[in-house]
């Protein structure tokens, strides 16, 4: 027989209302290892009791998967200022502040293998007498959209066996 504390059981067992109690506080603090630790309990059980005990709207917003293309959204939101993590993830439901940041940083690696994939970093363009630095940013934007769409046509002359790209001359 086990004895009785604080309405926890000595051993492995715990009371369902303990379990409750515990759930609730862990939803309202936000902060699952910080509940773990007050209460000397793993990380994997409270877990567990949130899959059983939580509320509906943690529940919802926990099986809820972003697409690729939500998460680059929201991390490009916070990147170019926009908004704070901390906004975001109001914005957006993110419980986890972690993840937010594991989102930064993949739309920061693609971005940045993006920007590699370019030959060239700055290009100067002459305008008469006088050279212009164009911006390098929506220069290496612009030269990405034409190599895609370079690309695009390439696949779909393959796939359709038709040269779709423009011959130049005149036909008589």
């Amino acid at each position: 027989m086990s004895k009785e504390v604080k309405g926890k059981k000595f051993g492995r067992l715990y009371l369902e209302s303990f379990k409750q109690e515990v759930v609730v506080e862990a939803e309202r603090e936000g902060n699952l290892a910080l509940v773990c630790e007050r209460h000397g309990i793993s990380t994997h059980a409270i877990q567990d009791w949130m899959k059983q005990y939580g509320s509906s709207s943690y529940q919802e917003n926990k099986s809820r998967r972003r697409s690729l293309s939500e998460r680059n959204g929201i991390a490009r939101e916070i990147v170019s200022g926009q908004l704070s993590i901390e906004e975001a993830q109001l914005k957006y439901k993110a419980d986890c502040r972690d993840t937010v940041y594991s989102w930064i940083r993949s739309y920061k690696r693609e971005q940045q293998g993006l920007v590699e994939l370019l030959p060239q970093a700055g290009v100067l363009v002459e305008t008469g007498s006088l050279q212009a630095s164009v911006p390098s940013a929506e220069l290496k934007l612009a030269e990405l959209k034409i190599r895609a769409l370079e690309i695009m046509l390439d696949i779909a002359s393959k796939e359709f066996k038709v040269d779709i790209r423009k011959k130049f001359g005149a036909k008589p």
